[in-house]
């Protein structure tokens, strides 16, 4: 019975372990990883759902996850969020595709709320 509970708490573990590094990866593109496009302006809404991040969604039905450098703190993210979701606005930067398909667009500023 001991072994079953430490197997299960080592599958948790390594689960949680994961994720987080599955999501530190997505957090901004490989430096090896080229852009698909450079300087493109994307206009779309901003969704309400911010759980998985800041996502754009274009007329076209087209998701991008909004990837900012560490120098745009979490709380200007955050407010640009609370300020801009369910609404259309245009951000410039650098689109990138990762291997399920999924697109980010890495911008260096996001507009001021």
């Amino acid at each position: 019975m001991k072994t079953v509970r430490l197997a299960c708490a080592a599958a948790v573990i390594l689960t949680i372990w994961l994720v987080a590094a599955a999501s530190a990866r997505a957090a901004t593109p490989d430096e090896d990883l080229k852009p698909i496009k450079t300087g493109v302006s994307i206009t779309g809404v901003v969704e309400e759902d911010y759980t998985d991040g800041l996502l754009l969604t274009t007329d076209e039905g087209v998701s991008y996850l909004v990837l900012t450098p560490e120098e745009i703190t979490l709380e200007t993210e955050e407010a640009f969020h609370k300020k801009f979701r369910g609404r259309e606005v245009t951000l410039t930067g650098n689109v990138y595709r990762d291997e399920d398909g999924s697109l980010s667009l890495f911008v260096t500023t996001l507009p001021t709320p």
